[in-house]
């Protein structure tokens, strides 16, 4: 047994241990000024969904732009019921992934529900998911979105 498990170790050191997770990760927390949202998504995944969905505009467009449309279109969050618009502040491109920096215009002072809808990359990759973290009222939560569940609510009593 030893035996075996040496050899797996030293193919696995040998070779390479790597693994394509299709996933990605969005946060939604507040600060002084408000409600920020933050996202990290695979680098080369998220530029072939730009590319995919906006065929025309994508090799010469405008990246913040072309992604700010995107998310509008794959991302919802409601705040007690009410829409919030989505404003990028921020992309910044990492070597493997591309982390986005924004905020969420809202008009409610006190958060008693969220509701969040997220289809970003599901339809393009088998197996992707979308985490959400919620960092509010002073509570931490998580959930996961996939092509079986595209939506969840959270509520804050």
């Amino acid at each position: 047994m030893k035996k075996t498990l040496s050899i797996l170790l030293m193919l696995v050191l040998h070779l390479g241990y790597s693994h394509d997770i299709k996933m990605a990760i969005f946060e939604i927390s507040e600060n002084e000024s408000g409600l920020i949202i933050s996202a990290s998504l695979d680098k080369e995944d998220f530029l072939k969904t730009l590319a995919a969905t906006f065929p025309a505009e994508f090799p010469k467009g405008d990246i913040m732009g072309l992604a700010f449309e995107y998310l509008n279109d794959k991302l919802a969050i409601n705040i007690n019921g009410a829409c919030t618009s989505l404003v990028i502040n921020e992309i910044e491109f990492g070597r493997l992934n591309i982390h986005l920096k924004g905020s969420l215009k809202v008009g409610a002072t006190k958060i008693r529900e969220v509701e969040v809808r997220n289809t970003c990359m599901i339809d393009l990759f088998e197996g992707h998911d979308n985490i959400i973290k919620l960092k509010l009222n002073n509570r931490s939560r998580s959930f996961r979105l996939n092509k079986n569940r595209t939506s969840t609510t959270a509520f804050y009593e």
